[in-house]
């Protein structure tokens, strides 16, 4: 993808936004740990994200595999922004122990979903700790949670921000259904390119 593609995709902004507008925090009962930053990243700073991944060579359309790629350790400027951005604006997003820790955030996956696109219902795995961020860019979608027989579809628009803790880390279940189309709430929304980035801390492994 060029950078003239996510122009295409994404559009563009005349207007510098002069500071953040805090949006609430939305909450869900019946997934404890489960809270939604609806357009929490405005529209120059989804734009910057999403530019700055496509400068640096991710989503590569020359490459092999070029729809996901990992980034450990200490994260690049262009990603690591969001770790003081999220405690200054947003400390309610995390319990203290998760938001006090050093770093919040140590490992990165960027994900690009072509229309219609998903990927299979799963919890992350156990060597990263409690607290997952999980940034969605660029197009609508619907994330399933799902624990037993129990479901609930979630739907992510562009710059919405995702925090997964407690009960909703561990014990749920989230994906995305392959389909060109989403349904939640009586809304039909059609799904375009999406990129999501997904923020997690590797679990410190004693050595004795």
């Amino acid at each position: 993808m060029s950078s003239n593609d996510w122009k295409d995709l994404f559009g563009s902004d005349d207007e510098e936004d002069i500071e953040t507008i805090l949006q609430p925090i939305v909450t869900f009962p019946c997934i404890p740990g489960l809270k939604l930053i609806r357009q929490g990243l405005s529209h120059e700073q989804q734009m910057n994200l999403i530019e700055s991944l496509i400068q640096h060579g991710y989503f590569d359309s020359s490459k092999d595999n070029n729809n996901q790629a990992m980034i450990f350790g200490d994260l690049p400027d262009y990603i690591h922004w969001l770790e003081p951005w999220i405690i200054q604006h947003y400390p309610d997003l995390f319990d203290s122990d998760i938001l006090n820790r050093k770093p919040l955030f140590d490992q990165a996956i960027l994900n690009m979903y072509r229309k219609g696109e998903g990927i299979l219902s799963h919890v992350d795995l156990l060597r990263f700790e409690d607290g997952i961020l999980i940034v969605s860019l660029l197009s609508s979608c619907a994330m399933t949670m799902k624990k037993d027989d129990e479901k609930h579809d979630v739907l992510l628009r562009p710059g919405d921000i995702l925090a997964l803790s407690k009960e909703a880390r561990y014990d749920w279940e989230h994906g995305i259904e392959e389909r060109l189309f989403d349904q939640v709430e009586g809304d039909i929304v059609e799904r375009g390119t999406r990129i999501s980035v997904t923020l997690r801390k590797l679990k410190i492994v004693s050595q004795y």
